[in-house]
């Protein structure tokens, strides 16, 4: 029986398709759907045989589409322990003492996904924190929002870091009162350990690369929007220069397609990684690079997003840009004006305003239709900023399980009033901007259907801005394709489209809201071919 002819039926089929939300089957044929409608329908369009694919009463969707994550980052962390769970500094010590029988030389023993805010007692650790856990080889712990390490002093040694090495632009290092490196470095200053740090055995990446990316498969993914490093400007320093020639490396093992955004200060790095596999330049035909991404300010967990006012908790800081305003409109100018789409991270509500001045500054000075410019994460604005963002069709690319990680000291950061325009969904939607959702993984978990249920619940956290199931699935659909100029290729169930379909045990529309987060995914197809099942 072929293999390129498959009938869906029997199910709840839920296309996202405004023409056609529902169905009673699905026919495709050699990767793309040829017919949405009723059984007879769907038959007539498969010429001779096909596979019947009886979905026993469970629903087919389109398949998920994460728009923000880091794929080498996401293997980096596998390799290392994960330190979420560490509620103590003792604990943090043992853990890394765990850790370091496990990494082989000459690798540095790393933890991650570390969160000072859970700590009985919290307090960010120091080197001698670390030394006293590990104090003959070179250790690291990275906090979990990636925008800070904590090094010992063997990996401030081998940084070749001391006293006199000066903050860098866009970055802080904690020090000592004699000015030696006290553990803790913070934004760009993070580029100064890990760029210290060796490459880990290729073997051991290719092992955790396969089970990374079968990972976002088994999660019902079968896009992804990710970010690259060309140079050691990026969370992951050094390293984060190989990030094309690894992920060209890993190709053969990733499932899904990838819509690529580069970190570069020039197009030279276009140029050069469009010749690559990584880049088909028909739309909707592969892996595709088309996004310049920067840093405008860092995070809520390091203190380092840039606020108008003070951190609630820690009054003596309210964070930094990291790049000044002329390099990011010289940034902004270049890629506009190559046609490509502009990623900005932004996190605090000043440096929210800063980038809406400079784009509007753009769009005045060098107009282009349907830019799609993307603002990554969108973390706090007040109404007039949001007004702004539809008016100048700015996209925003946002990570509900980002509430999941902080809200439980969110309040305690920003104060009540503040918190209640901390990812506020509900209002983007209620203004018309067009609302994208995405993981950042490694920072956060992969997993869509928790994020569909942490946008329509919350979890409690500031519930005004809860949306519904059904929005919530546009995020990671529809939505989230228009987000990467696909929305003609993929994002729901039309005809002509890429056959992108997720079978899943229940509709996430239909269940109770606390009950989202247990749906199955019991298949994931991309362009008609199997990339998981059960």
């Amino acid at each position: 029986m072929p293999e390129d002819q498959q009938l869906y039926f029997g199910g709840d089929i839920c296309t996202v398709d405004d023409a056609r939300p529902t169905a009673e089957a699905v026919a495709v044929k050699d990767g793309r759907i040829v017919a949405v409608g009723s059984e007879a329908e769907c038959k007539s369009a498969l010429a001779g045989n096909y596979e019947s694919i009886d979905l026993k009463g469970k629903t087919l969707m389109p398949g998920f589409i994460d728009t923000h994550l880091h794929p080498t980052g996401m293997v980096t962390y596998e390799l290392y322990g994960d330190f979420s769970s560490v509620t103590t500094i003792e604990e943090l010590q043992e853990k890394l003492r765990q850790v370091e029988k496990e990494i082989p030389h000459p690798e540095w023993v790393g933890g991650l996904q570390f969160e000072d805010q859970k700590l009985k007692s919290p307090r960010l650790p120091t080197r001698h924190d670390l030394d006293a856990a590990v104090p003959d080889r070179p250790a690291i712990v990275v906090k979990a929002d990636g925008h800070m390490v904590i090094a010992n002093t063997k990996a401030i040694e081998a940084a070749g870091a001391s006293a006199k090495t000066q903050d860098p632009e866009g970055g802080k290092i904690d020090r000592e009162p004699d000015g030696f490196p006290a553990g803790p470095f913070r934004e760009a200053a993070v580029a100064v350990p890990l760029g210290a740090m060796p490459m880990p055995d290729m073997n051991r990446i290719r092992g955790v690369a396969q089970k990374c990316f079968q990972r976002l498969a088994s999660h019902g993914i079968t896009s992804a929007g990710v970010v690259l490093q060309t140079d050691e400007e990026g969370v992951f320093g050094k390293q984060g220069a190989f990030d094309i020639l690894l992920m060209n490396v890993l190709l053969d093992l990733i499932l899904v397609n990838l819509y690529i955004s580069l970190v570069a200060h020039e197009l030279a790095p276009f140029e050069a990684a469009k010749k690559t596999r990584l880049h088909n330049p028909e739309p909707g035909a592969g892996h595709r690079i088309n996004g310049l991404k920067f840093w405008a300010d860092g995070t809520f967990g390091s203190c380092t997003a840039f606020m108008n006012e003070p951190f609630t908790d820690q009054p003596d800081k309210r964070g930094f840009l990291i790049l000044s305003e002329d390099e990011m409109y010289r940034r902004m100018v270049m890629a506009h004006n190559a046609g490509l789409q502009i990623w900005v991270h932004v996190i605090g509500d000043a440096a929210f305003r800063t980038m809406i001045d400079l784009f509007e500054r753009l769009l005045k000075e060098h107009p282009r239709k349907d830019h799609r410019h993307r603002i990554e994460h969108a973390s706090i604005l007040d109404e007039k900023a949001i007004q702004d963002m539809a008016r100048l069709c700015l996209v925003v690319c946002t990570q509900p399980l980002f509430i999941h990680n902080e809200k439980d000291w969110l309040h305690k950061r920003l104060g009540k009033d503040r918190a209640k325009w901390v990812y506020p969904f509900r209002a983007f939607l209620d203004h018309g901007v067009k609302l994208a959702g995405a993981s950042d993984a490694p920072i956060c978990s992969t997993d869509v259907l928790s994020a569909i249920q942490c946008l329509v619940t919350r979890e409690g956290f500031e519930t005004h801005q809860c949306i519904t199931a059904e929005q919530a699935i546009r995020m990671f659909t529809i939505d989230a394709a228009f987000a990467q100029f696909e929305e003609k290729f993929k994002g729901s169930i039309t005809p002509g489209k890429r056959a992108d379909l997720v079978i899943l045990s229940a509709n996430p529309a239909r269940v109770t809201t606390d009950k989202i987060r247990d749906i199955r995914v019991e298949k994931t197809i991309c362009g008609g071919k199997v990339i998981y099942h059960v």
